[in-house]
């Protein structure tokens, strides 16, 4: 997670009620459904998102028979592939592909995220498939990691969500150890957050598989560093320093959380990493 992003323009229940409107088939389901569906949409907003004390709809309350439970369940995942001409289509993919994110929100990968994860999969709650607040502009390998694993054994959820927790804040950092051409890396959450914070990030990190992903990039990331700083002393017109702080601000803008400024955010709070990178010996980089 990298920040908190904006709520969707569109109201999530103004957005279900043109939906439930254009639905002229199964209007008796509909119409059974509507007045505890639109109940949950606020439920969703006002718990922000947490799944405890919601559990999801029976559907077989609002059918005749079992078999019609199965297929209304099938037209509710339904709602979240509209054709193009009904709702949401146009919401969601305003969502999709105009979310003018530069990373995702999800776990801070940079790229603009092109697809949509439901914070409350939609195979435990159909009825939240096409809740706009339920809808979360993610990278591919989020949506995939994520999957269903939403809640803990409290019963609240185990993710943070974009739309609701306040993190515009640095979660988390990492620890470099020499030798510093080829360090070994740690990480760490930050002791500023709240004890609930706290677990919250790490128990979402850990639903992504983050903690790989992230060490990979590092490796990549870092041998840019090291250039950057053997170019930046031959210059000799910046420090080493000043020019890791001009990328950090830089990155920033991008998400305080976001990978880049994650790693330039930690190298400035290392001095024997930075005395490394302006006196030390780049032997791969003269």
């Amino acid at each position: 997670m990298v920040a908190k992003i904006p709520k969707p323009d569109e109201d999530s229940i103004a957005v279900l009620t043109l939906v439930l409107g254009e639905r002229v088939k199964f209007k008796k389901f509909y119409g059974r459904i509507t007045p505890d569906l639109t109940a949950r949409y606020q439920q969703y907003d006002d718990q922000k998102g947490c799944p405890s004390g919601m559990p999801p709809l029976v559907l077989r309350n609002y059918v005749d028979t079992d078999g019609e439970a199965v297929k209304r369940r099938t037209s509710l995942l339904g709602l979240y592939n509209p054709d193009e001409d009904k709702y949401p289509f146009k919401e969601l993919e305003k969502l999709r592909k105009k979310n003018k994110l530069l990373a995702c929100p999800v776990c801070g990968e940079l790229g603009r995220p092109r697809t949509l994860d439901h914070c409350l999969p939609k195979t435990t709650y159909p009825e939240f498939a096409a809740n706009l607040f339920n809808l979360v502009p993610a990278c591919d390998w989020c949506q995939g990691e994520k999957l269903v694993d939403y809640k803990n054994a409290a019963g609240t959820r185990s993710f943070l969500h974009p739309y609701y927790d306040d993190v515009n804040q640095p979660l988390y950092s990492i620890k470099l150890q020499a030798p510093y051409l080829t360090p070994v890396i740690s990480f760490e959450i930050s002791n500023d957050l709240t004890l609930d914070l706290k677990s919250l990030v790490a128990s979402h990190l850990e639903g992504i598989g983050f903690w790989e992903r992230f060490k990979e990039y590092f490796e990549s990331s870092y041998l840019n560093i090291i250039r950057m700083a053997s170019e930046t002393r031959a210059g000799g017109k910046v420090t080493v320093t000043t020019a890791i702080e001009n990328g950090y601000s830089l990155e920033i803008g991008k998400g305080i959380n976001s990978w880049d400024a994650v790693v330039y955010r930690s190298l400035l709070a290392d001095p024997a990493v930075m005395d490394f990178l302006q006196n030390g010996k780049l032997s791969e980089y003269p």
